[in-house]
């Protein structure tokens, strides 16, 4: 529900595309600016949703229930607690004004579109893997691990590294989950509940204060790879896909912080 064409104005092979994290109305404005200077941008991709694509996102949320019962949660509590969270996202953004940016697209005549849990899949699906085949056995390991990853390399040149904000380099991963799907963070009752499956790290984008007060109470281990850096390396992946299904190949432009690395 999150992944969505906000805009056609132009029925065309896609060849350049400009993608960022949040490309909204300046960034809107910066496509039509590259446009007069002969750039030729093709389709305009915002990471997170946009629009049509905004209005009814927190639908993905539903997905966190079978994810954390993966972990051994189990699914009655993983499903009230997913819809706990739901219904309270869905009241946040109801008075969000949705169409914005999608109505400077038409006005624009730019070809719009937002892609955001299918890139935050590949993202947690990767990083999972790459646990499970690595087996860390402390969080120096885990952020030994991430840089060797080009996105979380190049996001700590800027300054914003992957960082440990419970536990220590020394600390034992045990079992670990990693959460970087789902639509937004879960329910701060879902901390309790992966505790008591037997969840020790978990790996994720960014944390809230309160989600990392209920990690410290029940003493999580939790490594932030980076909001940025993770959502940047799930959207080269699914380009990666994409091309690879498509076999047609197209420039990309990165803005808005979007981190480009071709793989």
């Amino acid at each position: 529900s999150d992944t969505r064409i906000l805009n056609i104005a132009e029925d065309r092979d896609i060849k350049k595309i400009l993608c960022g994290i949040d490309m909204q109305t300046a960034e809107l404005l910066l496509a039509d600016r590259l446009n007069e200077k002969n750039t030729a941008i093709d389709l305009v991709i915002t990471h997170h949703p946009n629009g049509y694509g905004f209005v009814n996102f927190y639908d993905v949320i539903s997905m966190q229930a079978e994810k954390n019962a993966l972990h051994n949660v189990s699914i009655n509590v993983a499903e009230a607690l997913a819809n706990k969270r739901l219904n309270e996202v869905s009241r946040s953004v109801f008075s969000a004004n949705h169409y914005r940016d999608t109505d400077c697209a038409r006005l624009l005549k730019l070809n719009y579109m937002c892609m955001h849990t299918v890139a935050d899949n590949f993202v947690e699906s990767f990083l999972t893997e790459k646990i499970k085949k690595e087996n860390p056995h402390t969080l120096s390991d885990i952020i030994d691990m991430l840089f060797t990853i080009e996105e979380y390399k190049i996001s700590a040149k800027r300054y914003n590294p992957p960082k440990i904000f419970n536990g220590s380099l020394k600390s034992k991963v045990g079992k670990s989950a990693v959460d970087m799907t789902g639509g937004v963070s879960f329910d701060a009752g879902m901390i309790e509940a992966l505790s008591k499956s037997g969840i020790s790290t978990i790996v994720m984008m960014n944390i809230s204060d309160k989600l990392l007060d209920e990690c410290k109470k029940y003493y999580i281990n939790v490594v932030c790879a980076g909001h940025i850096s993770s959502d940047s390396l799930g959207i080269n992946l699914l380009f990666k896909a994409v091309k690879d299904r498509t076999k047609e190949d197209f420039e990309i432009i990165p803005a808005s912080g979007y981190i480009f690395v071709d793989r």
